[in-house]
């Protein structure tokens, strides 16, 4: 596929049913993760943790891809964008369900950070082998 062709993952379509899935997915997990507290809780968790989920989706790629161009060619350029998306969203997840008094905290914002991580990396992984390719076609090597 070429770099102006946009694939199903990177049109605004794709990434809007990925936000969906991501909203209907983790906020399904927060209210099942809170559901054995009081109902309301869960349901404002649940709530919570999808809304967030739905707009970090939307804004993940862009960042990993942002960030990544932006730091110098060394290994720490595919862990540093997942650490700092991650570690600042973890932070505000846990404040966001901290004030709330979500009642199962760790266990409902655990799970969406450690697949948001992975997703990262795997963002950063594939950005690193597109410009490693681009490079070696520059200057007419093979991989």
């Amino acid at each position: 596929m070429s770099a102006t062709t946009p694939d199903n993952a990177n049109s605004w379509r794709g990434r809007l049913v990925a936000a969906l899935l991501a909203f209907l997915i983790w906020g399904a997990w927060a209210l099942f993760a809170n559901w054995h507290n009081d109902t309301s809780h869960a349901l404002m968790a649940g709530l919570l943790q999808g809304t967030f989920s739905g707009i970090l989706t939307l804004l993940m790629a862009m960042a990993v891809t942002t960030l990544f161009r932006r730091l110098p060619d060394n290994p720490l350029r595919m862990l540093l964008p997942a650490l700092l998306i991650v570690g600042v969203s973890f932070t505000l997840l846990y404040l966001l369900h901290n004030w709330h008094q979500t009642p199962a905290l760790w266990q409902t914002i655990i799970p969406p950070s450690s697949m948001a991580f992975a997703y990262c990396l795997f963002l950063s992984v594939r950005l690193h082998r597109q410009a490693r390719a681009l490079t070696l076609t520059l200057n007419n090597e093979t991989p």
